[in-house]
């Protein structure tokens, strides 16, 4: 059974910028990360959690992360624009691009801005809920490190990439797309063992026999010291030709038409950066936003998206179902600022017993540090 702990956001965040900066982030960057993994952890997306903090210290150990590189904008139009992160974080470089393109929608009605040359940057529902507090419509994705193979192949060389999409809304939650585009990735490996259960589904590609299973007990490849980012020795089915599809159109739109953009099949893999022998892990990147008062009143488009989720939320469910909207439960969680969160026990261990003791800190000093701060305008 997964063992699951409830926390304080707010110790969350600041335990993680305190960490960051620690391994010689700047506060900025460091915010970022954090403001990005607790956002996780409100739309009660675990596995984009603190876990993903392994990944960053992970490309900060072999020196693939610069921790005071500032990502720049290297290129711009008159409705695009294209980021190199110069070896930072996508915490750092997708915050600008957003950024940007939130600026310049605002002029033009939409906007592309591409990034590349950065390593993670988590969840992406954090990015283009930055355009939905501005009532704009967002879409962004990055590829990965190779941890799916083409359909009917054994051998990876397509990315597992995460994808948000959001549509401004008023009073019910939003149309909201938050996936990846392969079946599964370095969390679902970990979780799978460390909890002793099967895959969600037969993923797992053995690599002699070509067999389709779901136990990934014999291809687990525990990196010490972590509980999330693992590796694996077999590859990843996709399952349908739809994701498929979405696989090879998403590297066709982060890597393929960036202009700095590397495709999935040229990036390092697990192994590589778990042997220290690796480049950023991400080789492209793109935020598109579109801003729906540039075309007519937002009072309208709200009003029509809120219509349709009505309508698409009260149509009968079948027996023992409920009508689902995607999205739903997670926004409805970040209009409730809940004074806690759910952690994953496998990830907190190792955060605060293995990274934060490199700097000296631990779950303790972390705590007294929270508890004791001065309170925001006392004297």
């Amino acid at each position: 059974m997964t063992e699951i702990r409830k926390e304080n956001p707010a110790f969350l965040e600041y335990a993680i910028c305190r960490v960051a900066e620690g391994a010689g982030l700047t506060a900025t960057h460091a915010r970022y990360i954090a403001e990005a993994i607790v956002f996780a952890h409100r739309q009660g997306k675990l596995n984009q959690g603190l876990g993903v903090y392994e990944a960053i210290d992970l490309v900060l150990d072999i020196g693939v992360l610069d921790p005071l590189a500032v990502p720049e904008m290297v290129s711009e139009g008159p409705a695009f624009a294209v980021f190199n992160g110069n070896a930072s974080s996508g915490y750092y470089t997708l915050n600008l691009m957003a950024k940007k393109a939130i600026e310049i929608a605002k002029e033009t009605g939409i906007a592309i801005v591409f990034g590349s040359n950065h390593n993670d940057g988590g969840s992406f529902a954090r990015y283009v809920y930055l355009a939905y507090e501005q009532d704009m419509m967002a879409i962004a994705s990055n590829n990965t490190v190779p941890l799916a193979a083409p359909f009917g192949g054994m051998f990876n060389l397509l990315s597992c990439p995460p994808f948000d999409a959001i549509v401004p809304s008023g009073d019910e939650p939003p149309i909201w797309a938050s996936l990846k585009f392969a079946e599964w990735y370095d969390a679902d490996i970990s979780e799978a063992v460390l909890q002793n259960q099967p895959m969600k589904g037969k993923w797992l590609i053995d690599p002699e026999s070509g067999e389709v299973t779901d136990d990934a007990r014999p291809y687990a490849k525990p990196i010490p010291g972590y509980g999330r980012v693992w590796d694996a020795s077999c590859a990843g089915q996709i399952e349908t030709p739809r994701t498929y599809a979405l696989n090879l159109w998403n590297e066709g739109l982060a890597a393929i038409i960036n202009p700095l953009g590397i495709p999935s099949s040229e990036l390092p893999t697990i192994d590589d950066f778990a042997n220290g022998n690796a480049a950023p892990s991400v080789g492209g990147s793109y935020y598109i936003c579109i801003d729906p008062s540039r075309f007519g009143p937002i009072e309208a488009v709200k009003e029509k998206s809120d219509k349709f989720i009505r309508e698409i939320s009260n149509v009968r469910p079948r027996p023992g179902q409920r009508v689902r909207i995607p999205g739903e439960d997670g926004y409805r969680s970040l209009q409730d600022s809940e004074s806690t969160v759910d952690v994953l026990e496998n990830h907190w261990q190792p955060f605060f017993d293995n990274i934060a003791a490199k700097y000296g800190l631990n779950e303790a000093i972390l705590r007294d540090e929270f508890e004791t701060q001065p309170i925001a305008g006392s004297t």
